[in-house]
């Protein structure tokens, strides 16, 4: 009899584990005076994720219950990690954090993680987000309100993730949104009411890849000295249909602290249909003040409340400060707005002048990277390392029959780098040592993607394998490739940016992407030289000039 009573019971647990697991159930009061910060945490270990494995398709999932918190104030003094892939509210659900120096909810490794219909109320931030850089993260926060953070109320630091925070409330907090490295963060219907004492300080600062915020009303009270809604340290930044309210005279959108870029598609700043007011900034009364200028502010069919569209810091002189860049990939312009001030823009923008100085990068003169290359051949020649991985890939064995294999030998560096109008030779040097090819790095890796070209004219239906593989030399060897059909201008990335692996044996059957017969193939190589100090850091470190990476082969295999 005890055994079917505790057959039961377990039976009972199980749809609520398999579904939903309620705080309640663990001994939270949700009363607004017992501290639930225990019965909290042992609610989050059964909420625990439970799968967390490859899917059929290589990338991983993760399958688990949600944590729920019914309708109540939990109070607590003690931050809560986030184990769990869901936390959601049910009716009006209220966390209450009582130590102002700490988070309500945080993670060291967040990545598909939802958070829903939760009013956070005190700590030090209410949402406290991190991971060291999981390719695929989501993070979705919907329907919550913030309330009273002693700094921001959601603090975002993830990369290789997208964040989302929808229908959400910001009221009186510290600062609202700190978002950084995201390579796509979106703001959507929400609600901000920015604190009276804020002050050399922004509501939301923004130092990701891209942040678009649509639909936004903004609240400001002002008093505090250089308020502002955004500091805009990051690449792209998108305001669409947003209020930057009026009340107390508003202060400024945006300061915009990110410089144009000279060599890749560069930041830019764009206003949609915003209402815009800014009259308690005394001396930033404007949408943009730039303290550095990005390559692109545009501002489309906008209200201006009294206020100008950019203005420049005291220290910027525009007529000397944009240097060694092509002026087309620079874009200041005002379309459809009204107000009586936003028909200006500084005069240095209207038409950009453009300074061309030596750059300071260091680069390698055609006899320095002559003495480099010898340098690396003469080192190459005593260190050379056998590779140590596998003679197969993707269920194809390496040819070693040469009359199997056939060597591709027309590599150059010539060309420009993708979309600039950089010369990969201003990179890059290709050099011998043996049968092993040199590439030499002419300045840092840094910020640019130089590539190789490789041309061959391959029968598909003979030697469908593209095969090759690296050697470790003294640069980073992390690397991209691209395989294009010159005739038809089809064209397969094989990687992107690839870290791991980079010298095992690779091989590709083309002829699966292009189909058989005779192709005219111009492979790009991009050997990109950067690399991360450990599995779990996301500090870069860049290949030098002089340093060099080596290709063992390239090759059609049959």
């Amino acid at each position: 009899m005890r055994m079917r009573y505790a057959l039961l019971a377990i039976l009972l647990a199980l749809p609520l584990r398999a579904g939903a697991v309620n705080v309640k159930d663990f001994g939270a009061a949700g009363d607004g005076s017992t501290d639930d910060t225990a019965a909290i945490l042992k609610a989050m270990k059964a909420a625990a994720i439970a799968v967390s494995k490859p899917s059929p398709a290589g990338v991983y999932f993760q399958a688990g219950p949600e944590l729920v918190f019914p309708a109540g104030e939990y109070v607590i003094s003690d931050e809560i990690p986030l184990e769990v892939l869901a936390v959601r509210g049910e009716g009006r659900a209220a966390i209450r954090q009582t130590n102002p120096k700490k988070a309500v909810f945080t993670s060291r490794y967040a990545w598909q993680l939802s958070i829903r219909d939760i009013t956070f109320l005190g700590g030090k931030y209410h949402i406290d987000l991190y991971n060291p850089n999981i390719d695929t993260g989501q993070i979705i926060i919907k329907g919550c309100r913030f309330y009273g953070s002693e700094s921001f109320a959601v603090r975002t630091d993830v990369i290789s993730t997208t964040v989302k925070i929808e229908d959400c409330e910001f009221l009186l907090c510290g600062q609202a949104w700190y978002n950084n490295r995201c390579d796509q963060a979106v703001m959507r219907d929400c609600w901000i009411t920015s604190r009276r004492e804020m002050k050399e300080a922004a509501v939301i600062e923004h130092r990701g890849s891209r942040l678009t915020i649509e639909n936004l009303c903004g609240v400001p009270l002002t008093g505090g000295p250089r308020q502002r809604w955004i500091d805009n340290y990051g690449f792209n930044l998108t305001l669409k249909q947003c209020r930057f309210g009026g009340e107390g005279g508003g202060f400024t959108p945006v300061y915009n602290f990110t410089r144009y870029a000279s060599q890749l598609t560069g930041p830019t700043i764009l206003f949609e249909d915003c209402f815009i007011s800014a009259n308690a900034s005394y001396s930033a009364n404007c949408a943009v003040y730039c303290l550095e200028i990005p390559n692109t502010i545009a501002l489309r069919d906008c209200g201006m409340g009294g206020c100008e569209a950019v203005v420049l810091d005291k220290k910027i002189d525009p007529a000397r400060y944009f240097e060694n860049v092509s002026p087309d990939m620079l874009s200041y312009t005002l379309a459809g707005s009204t107000g009586e001030r936003t028909a200006r823009l500084p005069k240095g923008l209207l038409k950009p002048s453009v300074r061309i100085v030596p750059s300071d990068k260091p680069l390698l003169s055609p006899k320095e990277t002559a003495k480099a290359m010898k340098k690396a051949g003469e080192e190459w020649s005593l260190k050379k390392t056998s590779p140590d991985g596998p003679d197969s890939f993707a269920g194809h064995a390496r040819q070693t029959d040469p009359q199997r294999y056939i060597e591709l030998t027309d590599w150059s560096a010539s060309g420009l780098m993708d979309a600039t109008s950089q010369k990969n030779a201003d990179w890059l040097a290709l050099g011998q040592s043996g049968d092993d090819r040199l590439v030499l790095f002419r300045q840092s890796s840094k910020g640019g993607w130089p590539h190789l070209t490789i041309r061959a004219s391959a029968d598909l239906a003979r030697t469908p394998w593209l095969a090759w593989r690296q050697l470790q030399g003294t640069a980073p060897g992390s690397f991209a490739l691209k395989v294009i059909d010159t005739e038809t201008g089809a064209m397969h990335s094989l990687y992107g940016e690839t870290f791991d692996r980079a010298y095992d044996y690779h091989a590709h059957n083309l002829k699966d992407l292009f189909g058989g017969g005779v192709k005219k193939l111009e492979i790009r190589w991009y050997p990109l030289g950067w690399g991360m100090k450990s599995p779990t850091e996301t500090d870069y470190f860049w290949a030098q000039p002089g340093q060099y990476t080596v290709m063992d082969f390239f090759r059609l295999e049959e």
